[in-house]
């Protein structure tokens, strides 16, 4: 696992439900720069590759993300080195 902890402003459980939706920006995280668009992209990213990600968060105490990789069977990782 992939662990990535800030001490933001954290989230209420609505919006950590919410956190993943492309566009999705807190009400109070407005004067933030930013799209809405990166956590989106991880949860696409680890979708694709058979993993999760998920959010352990605290209103006012920050937030962490854990991202889940599964790992390769030996001979896949053979087979795609070769070109095959």
């Amino acid at each position: 696992d992939l662990r990535v902890s800030d001490n933001g402003v954290g989230m209420a459980d609505d919006e950590a439900g919410q956190v993943f939706e492309p566009l999705y920006r807190s009400p109070r995280t407005q004067n933030v720069p930013g799209s809405g668009l990166g956590l989106s992209i991880v949860k696409r990213v680890a979708d694709a590759s058979g993993g999760t990600v998920s959010v352990e968060t605290r209103l006012g105490q920050g937030s962490t993300f854990i991202v889940h990789l599964p790992l390769a069977a030996a001979g896949a990782l053979r087979e795609g080195a070769s070109g095959a």
